[in-house]
């Protein structure tokens, strides 16, 4: 699934209560409820270091610097993601996004799925959600910074936007809150482009992130295994088409909303299933 050749959605699959399903430690899916227990969770002894490898905190904080530091920067990812049927069937999904950044208070995000589509655009102080398949949207007053509204609309709305640890001006302050192990892995290929492999674990979710092994130390691939959940779902993501411009048009902020758009309160909205 390719937004840029197709009109272009974004971010996640359902809105619950506010909620966008998807992120770097948020499922992309809700898995259904399966007749066996979930999989034991293994204890990992942290050291007083964390249980980090040195090369392995070199590498996340490198790639967290500059994604940080940058002032404005989009990229591409094609996502694949699970869902655990009844009888503990797993079946997986595809989805696309577009993920664009301006600081210090404009963000947008393209999303379409094979369950569905978003757009969400925040400028300033408001947040936009559209639901193309539904013809509606909702908007939220928030705070005048990426952080803040994170911050405000994961707290106060339990909504996570896909993939939005990288928009923090510190990418790396959620990651390290949750974990107690990481290590080098290897040096590996992501789609032709020459990568070093790291792999993270907190006591329910293993990371795992591919980063460019020269130049900005960009992420290229990224997997989530939310391995205390019933099946263990799988959330991967490939990134490409990385470009951080000085500047990038206002109007990429800006809502696009249909003239028979509806407006709503941040409810429930259900998607049709496959």
């Amino acid at each position: 699934m390719n937004p840029k050749t197709t009109p272009r959605y974004a971010k996640t699959l359902v809105i619950v209560g506010g909620l966008l399903i998807g992120s770097v430690f948020v499922a992309a899916a809700q898995p259904s409820p399966a007749p066996t227990p979930p999989p034991a969770v293994p204890q990992v002894s942290a050291s007083p270091a964390g249980g980090i490898s040195p090369l392995a905190e070199k590498l996340l904080t490198q790639t967290c610097q500059t994604l940080g530091s940058a002032d404005a920067f989009s990229f591409h990812a094609e996502v694949m993601f699970d869902r655990v049927l009844p009888a503990a069937v797993k079946v997986q999904f595809a989805g696309a996004l577009n993920f664009a950044l301006q600081r210090p208070s404009e963000l947008a995000i393209d999303y379409r799925s094979d369950l569905g589509a978003k757009q969400l655009w925040y400028q300033n102080n408001t947040l936009t959600i559209f639901d193309p398949p539904h013809a509606m949207y909702a908007t939220l007053p928030v705070p005048d910074s990426i952080d803040g509204m994170l911050e405000q609309v994961g707290r106060d709305n339990h909504l996570t936007p896909p993939l939005s640890e990288l928009a923090y001006r510190d990418p790396c302050q959620p990651i390290r809150k949750q974990i107690i192990y990481g290590d080098y892995i290897g040096a590996n290929d992501v789609d032709g482009i020459a990568c070093d492999h790291v792999a993270f674990s907190s006591r329910t979710t293993d990371l795992q992130l591919w980063l460019e092994l020269t130049g900005k130390r960009l992420p290229r691939k990224i997997v989530i295994n939310h391995r205390s959940e019933p099946g263990a779902p799988e959330y991967i993501a490939f990134l490409s088409d990385w470009m951080f411009p000085k500047d990038i048009a206002a109007s990429e902020f800006t809502p696009q909303l249909p003239k028979d758009a509806k407006k709503i309160e941040f409810l429930k909205i259900t998607e049709k299933q496959p």
